[in-house]
């Protein structure tokens, strides 16, 4: 076979596969807002803050039957705030200890403690408020290795 003058040979495609899309919808995902949790702690991508314009304090709620989470800005006399955004120069991720949240999530939605989720989200808005919604029905999942003692 020729291709731009110059011959190809041919080769044999016996024992090839096609390499699953799926396995490569991470990478797609990476401008999306995401958020991981893992059995002690939580963790908002870089996307996540910019998507709330850097808002500096959220809320948390957690549709328990539905297995979403909502991000929503509050200010900071909401006597449930988390701070979230701490007014860097430059936007990073933000990770968040909290293994008494974490703990119940994972009861709550039959997670498996030796593993972390990560979940796309989208801009959503209630109440005239814009937030962020996360849906873990069809989240990433992955071990994580245990720590020795």
């Amino acid at each position: 076979m020729f291709y731009s003058g110059i011959e190809i040979p041919e080769i044999n495609l016996d024992g090839f596969q096609v390499a699953s899309g799926a396995l490569f919808k991470r990478m797609a995902r990476m401008h999306q807002p995401s958020i991981t949790i893992w059995s002690t702690s939580i963790s908002f991508s870089k996307t996540s803050i910019e998507a709330l314009k850097t808002c500096e304090r959220i809320v948390i709620k957690v549709n328990a039957k539905d297995k979403q989470m909502l991000i929503v800005p509050v200010s900071s006399n909401d006597p449930d705030n988390i701070h979230w955004y701490k007014g860097e120069k430059t936007v990073q991720s933000r990770k968040i200890e909290c293994k008494a949240f974490t703990s119940k999530l994972y009861e709550a939605w039959g997670l498996d403690s030796n593993c972390a989720y990560r979940a796309t989200g989208r801009l959503a808005a209630a109440d005239k408020k814009v937030m962020l919604l996360f849906d873990f029905n069809g989240a990433e999942k992955w071990p994580v290795p245990q720590k020795a003692n």
